[in-house]
């Protein structure tokens, strides 16, 4: 049977390292791919005819998945998934505000050995779901792989403080530190329970078959369609889950996932459209409801060919759009237009910049003056995905550029098959949106880090130079800073310098909405992709 995402586009399956470098920096919620919409669950009958037990969840994600490597995928689907299957050294509470940490595989909090040096004790009579023990090796080697240039692990650039790592007993490790860091922990959450075994014995345990000590194991996947997790009888972790098993199927289609809630084939949707939020929060046997996060909405400029490689005009961008109409329109209200830093009011790290943009057409068109493009007729590549929260925002911001004098192309399509454009630098702007807080860490160094160092400005925003050597180099000294008041002072400067720079324009952080089914007793609506069924009964 031929594939006709890879009929239609063979230039972007010939090259998937490139596609998938830039679907985990930028694609995290940045949407779901068209995949077969199959819900193997359902609360009538399931697939065979009967039907389903009670102590079986099923549920639709929006985000899809490739594969269930916790060490490179950021995919939110994958994320998701793998908050079941893998435990982390540390966890942070999944609801707002989102800040307290707390021990899952560590038996406690690091203790500090020296100021760059490190001990971690693990809990005990941890057991992988195929029935061998977590030791310190284990825990040592998921943190090396991270390290390991090979792995081409978007967390590497997080771990190069950590200049070596070794299991000292069967659940002991010690940390050595290049520097001291007030953010050891933060880091350490990135770290999942991994069996070394497992990993060099099959290539599969790096796919679709996962070997964790989480609460649920892998009873079978399908790459970007659908998930079953099997209730793991050895866990032994803090976690309290209720059902034998959970049902999971990737619906890109919004009004599939929304139909599929309202019939009873699903019990919990996420992403619901905006447009459909009232009705749903209000019908019968279901509800809805939002949760303020971390999805920001934006516009990924091409920094390294005209006309956006003069920095005049890419603020002449978020001058020209009118956010407001955007959040009543395409959001209903359920989003805040971003007009200042990236980093929520709400952080100890977040710095009023210098700079705040306005819904201001007159400066957008002497911006465009300045720079010699004061005539009109700027003609761009907009690249426009078809999900609903991008495509429904689309027109007004192609009206409002066309207002102070550009002539935009618009380019709509699956996000993923536009990701092309994107790794071979044929395109001018993309709008699109992420969500890194769903990585786990919420701090502002971790947010910047993702999207203002390495290779992600380099190889896909096109941004190098002066301004992004000295992002780097102050995001280095925050990550190593004495103590919380010199790192915020740093991390002020990183915003003042992104937001002067604008590689990235936002544009809206955009409420999590979820939808579930009114059985379902203790349940509550997560900030991030995904859902939480930790306590939930129905």
């Amino acid at each position: 049977m031929t594939d006709p995402a890879r009929d239609e586009f063979p230039a972007l399956w010939a090259n998937p390292i490139s596609r998938r470098r830039l679907l985990r920096f930028a694609g995290l919620g940045a949407g779901a791919v068209a995949v077969a919409t199959v819900l193997p669950g359902c609360t009538a009958a399931a697939p065979g005819g009967e039907a389903e037990a009670a102590d079986t969840l099923s549920a639709a994600f929006a985000n899809t998945f490739l594969d269930l490597d916790p060490t490179t995928g950021s995919q939110v689907g994958t994320i998701a998934i793998n908050d079941y299957v893998y435990e982390g050294l540390y966890r942070l509470d999944p609801f707002p505000p989102r800040t307290e940490i707390t021990p899952e595989l560590a038996a406690a909090l690091p203790e500090e050995l020296s100021p760059t040096g490190y001990r971690i004790r693990l809990r005990e009579g941890v057991t992988f779901h195929d029935g061998s023990p977590l030791t310190a090796e284990d825990v040592a080697f998921t943190i090396q792989r991270i390290k390991d240039p090979a792995t081409k692990s978007l967390f590497t650039r997080f771990f190069e403080v950590i200049t070596e790592v070794r299991a000292t007993g069967e659940h002991e490790l010690e940390l050595t530190l290049a520097a001291p860091t007030t953010l050891l922990v933060q880091r350490l959450m990135l770290v999942k329970g991994m069996s070394k075994a497992a990993i060099t014995g099959s290539p599969d345990a790096l796919k679709l078959k996962p070997v964790g000590t989480g609460p649920y194991r892998i009873g079978s996947a399908v790459s970007g369609q659908r998930v079953e997790l099997i209730r793991f009888d050895g866990y032994t972790g803090p976690r309290k889950v209720n059902y034998d098993t959970l049902r999971i199927s990737v619906v890109a289609d919004p009004n599939a996932r929304v139909s599929g809630l309202r019939t009873g084939q699903t019990k919990i949707i996420e992403d619901v459209p905006a447009s459909g939020f009232a009705n749903l929060a209000e019908a019968d046997g279901v509800t809805a409801a939002g949760e303020a996060g971390e999805h920001l909405t934006g516009l990924m400029f091409h920094c390294g060919k005209p006309p956006f490689d003069d920095v005049r005009v890419r603020q002449a961008v978020l001058y020209a759009i009118d956010r407001d109409s955007i959040t009543d329109t395409s959001f209903f209200g359920k989003a805040s237009p971003v007009w200042g830093s990236v980093i929520q009011e709400s952080s100890p790290d977040h710095v009023a910049p210098d700079i705040t943009y306005s819904y201001d057409p007159e400066r957008a068109k002497a911006l465009l003056a300045e720079a010699g493009l004061g005539g009109g007729g700027i003609r761009i590549d907009l690249i426009a995905g078809t999900l609903d929260y991008l495509a429904s925002q689309t027109p007004i911001i192609e009206e409002n550029l066309r207002a102070v004098g550009f002539e935009p192309n618009v380019i709509p399509g699956e996000l993923e098959s536009l990701y092309s454009r994107v790794t071979a630098g044929e395109y001018n702007v993309f709008l699109m949106k992420g969500d890194t807080s769903a990585v786990g860490p919420t701090d502002a160094e971790f947010a910047l880090r993702w999207l203002y160092y390495g290779d992600f400005p380099r190889s896909f925003l096109y941004w190098d130079g002066a301004p992004l050597t000295q992002v780097e180099k102050l995001l280095d000294e925050a990550l190593t800073a004495a103590d919380d008041a010199a790192r915020a002072r740093l991390l002020g400067q990183v915003q003042n310098l992104v937001q002067n720079e604008v590689p990235i324009g936002r544009l809206h952080r955009t409420e999590q909405l979820t939808g579930w089914s009114k059985d379902l007793q203790g349940f509550r609506p997560s900030p991030t992709a995904g859902f939480v069924v930790d306590g939930v009964r129905g």
